[in-house]
């Protein structure tokens, strides 16, 4: 998301955005009329237009990477063969080739444990 106009409120520093998430968050269940208002009093220097600005904004990223019309970027060392497994066989983790070996790892140094004695159990 990037804005042409050289408005200071458009500019959104990182610390700005984890506040903002943070408010949407605490107010997501809100419809009052001011809850705008009351997010934009969480983030300061925004303005409840700034915020709901920004709101729409992202939903509309959301909606073109949903879409397929925005490529998702390629990572240098990212996985080549991939499938969503976790411990209970759910859906959950990211786990691709390299990833099983990592979890066969993080299984065994779980094991490496000293084991409780009777009186802590």
């Amino acid at each position: 998301m990037i804005r042409t106009n050289d408005d200071a409120s458009s500019a959104w520093s990182w610390h700005q955005d984890k506040l903002f998430e943070r408010a949407l968050v605490m107010f997501s269940n809100d419809e009052s009329s001011d809850r705008w208002e009351k997010i934009a009093a969480q983030v300061p220097g925004k303005s409840a237009a700034d915020v709901r600005r920004h709101y729409e904004d992202l939903e509309h990223d959301v909606l073109e990477i949903e879409s397929g019309r925005v490529e998702l970027p390629s990572y240098e060392g990212e996985l080549e063969s991939a499938s969503w497994v976790n411990d209970s066989g759910r859906s959950q983790v990211w786990v691709g080739s390299k990833g099983k070996e990592r979890e066969r790892e993080r299984e065994s140094e779980r094991r490496k444990g000293v084991p409780w004695t009777e009186e802590e159990h």
